[in-house]
């Protein structure tokens, strides 16, 4: 769940929904309440479409959030393996498209795709030298801390002219907002640097 209130999207949950073999998602399943006869409750948990008891059978699953959104993209459905289909401990799957295609598209931080697979490209590569040409590792590891050296900077400062947050500006970073204030206090008007809890 999304639960910052600074970044205006309090409450957007997200969650993982199972998709049929024609690419519809199923209708809630409906299950006795315990105790009290003739009533029943709704369950649309993806891991209920497994194609037992008359069940549909899901084929996938796909990312959604209680605001409606839904991932165009569908992942692999694994019945024994909860956590690996969501994807929730992992960052990968219907959790991390969750993240990318909808919360950092909401919150503006969301990279374009060119950008996001030439980071994943470098650090493919990077990973790679490191064990078979470590000095290689090491110069592209430095020169990567010196771009970040000179461009964090200009694009922290920016953020804070644009009027973000400290809050808005650590998360960005993956970090806080007491981390992104003492990063980039030091390069900005003191008029712009202000109270780090805002």
């Amino acid at each position: 769940m999304h639960d910052v209130p600074q970044d205006d999207l309090y409450d957007h949950e997200g969650y993982t929904v199972a998709v049929l073999a024609d690419g519809s998602e199923p209708e809630p399943l409906q299950f006795p309440v315990p105790g009290r006869e003739g009533a029943t409750f709704k369950n649309g948990r993806w891991d209920l479409y497994d194609g037992t008891e008359g069940r549909p059978l899901a084929t996938a699953v796909r990312a959604a959030c209680e605001c409606g959104w839904r991932s165009t993209d569908t992942f692999p459905v694994d019945f024994d393996d909860d956590e690996g289909t969501e994807g929730w401990e992992t960052n990968t799957g219907p959790f991390a498209a969750w993240q990318s295609e909808h919360i950092e598209v909401l919150l503006g931080t969301a990279m374009p795709t060119e950008l996001r697979e030439a980071i994943a490209t470098v650090a493919k590569q990077v990973r790679e030298h490191a064990r078979l040409r470590p000095l290689v590792a090491l110069a592209a590891i430095g020169q990567l801390e010196k771009l970040v050296g000179d461009v964090a900077p200009t694009a922290g400062a920016a953020a804070r002219i644009d009027g973000q947050t400290w809050t808005t500006i650590g998360k960005a970073l993956g970090t806080t907002r007491q981390a992104a204030f003492q990063r980039f206090k030091r390069f900005l008007d003191p008029d712009l640097v202000s109270n780090p809890n805002d």
